[in-house]
Order: C-alpha cells, then sequence, then structure tokens
C-alpha cells in the first residue's frame, strides 16, 4: 500500500510541475474565461430597444391624431419617425434602414366594424432573429391592446356623458314617486291618479335614455359579487308590471296599502340605480376600460440581471472544457511520446496513472474554480445565496465527471490534434444542447439524450439551484453525474490497461 501511495504521489507531483511549466497556460486558463465573463457583463445591454416607427395613414384618415397618442403611450417601445401615406413609402424607408417597423392602419375602420369585422392593423418588419421577431408579436398585441383601449374609454366616457342625463330623470323620477306616495298616504285619490301618470312617463324616458355601455360596469361588478344578486337593471324591468297594476288604480277605493307598497318598491329600485350610475360616472374610464391589471412577483427577493443567470452556465461550462482539454491531452501525448515503457519499468499501472492524473487535474481545476468564482462575485456581484458546501460539491463532481470525459476521449484519440477535434466537439454540443445558450424545454425530447450526455447539463441545472435559488442541488441530478463519470473512468481504465500491455 506504501508502494502504491508512493507512485501515485509521484505521478501527482510529475502532472503538477508539467502544468506549472506552462505559466502562460496557466494565465490563460485563469485569466481567460473571467475576462470573458467581463467583457460579457460591461458589454451587454438589457436595455428595452426602441423600435423606429413608420406609419401609413391614407390622406383622407380621421385617426391621425389618435394614432399619436397611442404611440405616445407606447413611449421606449416604439419611436415615431414618420407618417406616410403610403405603403410603398414605408416599406421602403425599411429596405432602405431607415425604419425597423411600418405599421398599417385601416383605411376606414369603422366601416369594418359596421361590417360585422374587425379592423386589421398590420405590422411590417425586416427582422431576422427569432427573439427579435418574438419582440415584434409582443410590440403588436400591445399595440392592438392599446387601440382597443382607446375605443372602449371614449365609449365609456361617451356612455358617462349620457348617464349624467340618466341620473337625473331618476332622482326626479325618485322624486315624484315620493310625492306620489304622499299623496297615497294623505287619501288624495284624484292627486295621486296624476302621479302616477307622471310616473309611467319617468319610467318610459328612463328606460329610452340607458345606455347599452353601461353593461361593462354591471359585468364588472357581477365579477366581483361571489352572490348572484340581481342589478339595479334587472330590478327596474320589474317595473314594468309594478306600473302596469298602478295604471290600474281606482281613486275611489277605499284603501290605498297595496299601491302605497308598491310605490315605496319603486322608490328602492330608483334610489339603487341613483346609487349605482353615481358610482358608475365617477369612475375613471381607463380603469373600466381595463378593470383588471396583473403584478409579477418573483420567489427569491434578489432580482437578476442576464449576467447572474448565464454565470452559473459558464462556470460550467469553462471548468468541463478546460477539465476535458487537460484530460484529453494527457494520455495520448503519454502514448505519442514512449512514456508507456517507462511506466512498466517502473511499474506504474493503468489505474495508478488514472488516479495519478485525476488527482493532479482535480487540484488545478479546483484552484481555477476558486479563482474563477472570487472574481466572479466580487467584480461581477454575482449572488452565492445558497451553501458554499454544496457548491464546492457541485464543482468537483463536474470535474470529476468532465476528466473521465477527457481521460476516455485521450484513450480513443491517436494523436494530439485529434484529441482536440473530439474535445471541440463536445464543447460545441455543450454550448448548444446543454441548456447553457436554450432551455432544455425547447429541444425536442429526442435530443435530450445528447444533453444528458455532457456534464455542464448537469452542472449548470445545479449550480443554477444552488447559486441563484438558494437551495441544495437535484439529488438525481449529482448521483446522476458522478454514476456518469463512474461509467467514463471504467471505460478509459479499460481503454488504458490494454494501450499499456499492447505497447
Amino acid at each position: 500500500m506504501k508502494e502504491f501511495l508512493i507512485q501515485v504521489s509521484a505521478f501527482v507531483r510529475k502532472e503538477m510541475a508539467e502544468i506549472l511549466r506552462q505559466p502562460r497556460l496557466v494565465g490563460t486558463l485563469i485569466l481567460g474565461p473571467f475576462l470573458i465573463l467581463l467583457i460579457f457583463g460591461i458589454g451587454y445591454n438589457n436595455s428595452l430597444r426602441t423600435m423606429r416607427t413608420v406609419m401609413v395613414v391614407p390622406a383622407d384618415s380621421k385617426i391621425k391624431e389618435e394614432i399619436q397618442e397611442i404611440m405616445g403611450r407606447l413611449t421606449g417601445a416604439i419611436e415615431l419617425v414618420d407618417i406616410v401615406e403610403t405603403v410603398e413609402e414605408g416599406d421602403q424607408l425599411l429596405a432602405d434602414g431607415d425604419a425597423d417597423l411600418v405599421l398599417l392602419t385601416p383605411a376606414d375602420p369603422f366601416g369594418d366594424v359596421r361590417s360585422n369585422q374587425q379592423a386589421q392593423m398590420e405590422m411590417i418588419h425586416n427582422e431576422i432573429d427569432p427573439l427579435e421577431q418574438m419582440f415584434v408579436n409582443t410590440l403588436e398585441r400591445a399595440y392592438v391592446e392599446e387601440v382597443n383601449r382607446l375605443v372602449m374609454v371614449r365609449t365609456l366616457d361617451r356612455s358617462k356623458e349620457e348617464s349624467q342625463t340618466v341620473l337625473g330623470k331618476v332622482q326626479q323620477a325618485h322624486s315624484d314617486a315620493t310625492e306620489l306616495r304622499q299623496d297615497l298616504q294623505n287619501g288624495d285619490g284624484e292627486k295621486a291618479a296624476a302621479g302616477i301618470v307622471t310616473l309611467v312617463e319617468d319610467f318610459e324616458e328612463i328606460n329610452l335614455a340607458l345606455s347599452s355601455s353601461l353593461a361593462s360596469f354591471e359585468g364588472v361588478q357581477s365579477i366581483a359579487d361571489e352572490e348572484e344578486h340581481p342589478s339595479p337593471f334587472e330590478r327596474l324591468k320589474d317595473s314594468a308590471t309594478i306600473l302596469a297594476e298602478l295604471e290600474s288604480f281606482d281613486p275611489g277605493q277605499e284603501s290605498y296599502d297595496q299601491e302605497i307598497a308598491e310605490v315605496a318598491n319603486l322608490e328602492d329600485q330608483l334610489s339603487e340605480m341613483d346609487q349605482f350610475l353615481t358610482e358608475f360616472i365617477a369612475l375613471d374610464s381607463r380603469v373600466l376600460a381595463r378593470p383588471f391589471a396583473g403584478t409579477i412577483e418573483q420567489l427569491s427577493s434578489v432580482t437578476f440581471g442576464p449576467i447572474d443567470f448565464y454565470v452559473p452556465g459558464v462556470i460550467s461550462l469553462l471548468l468541463q472544457h478546460i477539465a476535458i482539454t487537460l484530460a484529453a491531452l494527457s494520455i495520448v501525448r503519454e502514448r505519442v511520446g514512449g512514456a508507456f515503457e517507462l511506466f512498466r519499468a517502473a511499474p506504474v499501472t493503468s489505474f495508478q496513472t488514472l488516479l495519478g492524473k485525476t488527482i493532479s487535474f482535480m487540484i488545478f481545476g479546483g484552484v481555477l474554480a476558486a479563482v474563477l468564482t472570487i472574481l466572479v462575485i466580487l467584480l461581477l456581484n454575482v449572488p452565492m445565496l445558497g451553501s458554499w458546501v454544496w457548491y464546492v460539491i457541485v464543482v468537483l463532481a463536474l470535474l470529476y465527471t468532465s476528466l473521465g470525459m477527457g481521460f476516455a476521449i485521450s484513450s480513443i484519440s491517436q494523436t494530439d490534434s485529434q484529441a482536440v477535434q473530439y474535445s471541440m466537439i463536445v464543447l460545441l454540443a455543450s454550448i448548444f444542447f446543454s441548456g447553457f445558450f436554450i432551455a432544455l424545454h425547447n429541444l425536442l425530447t429526442g435530443v435530450h439524450i445528447v444533453s444528458w450526455l455532457l456534464p455542464t447539463t448537469y452542472g449548470t441545472a445545479m449550480l443554477q439551484d444552488v447559486m441563484l435559488r438558494g437551495r441544495p442541488p437535484e439529488p438525481l441530478l449529482l448521483v446522476g453525474l458522478i454514476l456518469f463519470g463512474v461509467l467514463l473512468y471504467t471505460f478509459a481504465w479499460w481503454r488504458l490497461r490494454h494501450l499499456m500491455a499492447r505497447e
């Protein structure tokens, strides 16, 4: 056992000495990744893009002022640079690069609506980036929503003006109903009969003056009310029955008790209508047109920027690439340089070779990871919400499995260049299939097989959990990563044993 440890330690010293004999390589591996992150952090612009927009408004259009008002509400996303009359003019500005967006307004939107058709608002763009295309789609929905909201607000404003008139008629009817009830209570049948005629006329005017737009307020009220109470509108419909009974009133009858109760019922209905209309008129039309608003709240108290999100993936990707590259070049260089004969003379087994290289590379990778993490946290202010213990465990598991993949690559490579090529293939696959650049849920299920054959897929997910979510890594991911490493090491050991025996 003592001899085993001596041989392994000697191999570790040999590998560390070879690494330290290349100070430029060490400096590049340490400073290079951080400089990439630093430049990205400084150069990334996370501000909302402002689209230079040209409006196509026909010469006879009557909605130019409304368009400018809508544009003012989308400040930050749209900058109105010009208003032209033809589509050809707008397309030319777009083709020349003088505009980012052309917005076509319908020639006769109100005519379209009267024809029972939606007026079409069209956006023309020249974007080839799918993310920018998604932004344009979102902008189009926001613009159409603003147009619809403006139409609704103006409709409600007119409705409120009409409601002011209706309110006056309701108040007058209530006053007449009160006077009628008093006449009935005083036993003045003749005066009461005349009051009934007046009250019937009042209700006829109210029904004619009611605006259908009031239904929007009623709809909001019905959503907020869990119980199904009849609205003033519904109760007003019942007034027709009461008024029909009152119209058969006989001034000479002995008792007016029934009529008094019916008139009191009408008074209650009118009081409710008075309150309903008063509340409606007092409401802001902008609130009524958009009665519900949404808010977004993040579970974490920390607000993350793009740099914060990408840093765990970058750390995982860089550590994997460095570990794979070092390991991929190590065995093939020993083989090409004829070192296997010296190992047999020592003697050093294939297991001791892998163990010594793994320990030395793990030490170097651990130091590199520590330096990179410190620089990222101190200079880029990336948060660390989770446990440092779990962070170290994830990093070590990532390095271990990445080294295993590198040794496997090295065992099947014939030359240095071939090993580097295999390492670059793994790097490119990791960029696109590990969740670093494209989220895994955006990949087809079959492609996930490739994703989970890459150590950085596990590393990115677990480092995000530890650093940004403040929770331990998923046990299944951690165990899966380690078992994957064991499998790679088993293959590398089997190949190395055969190579050393053959040579």
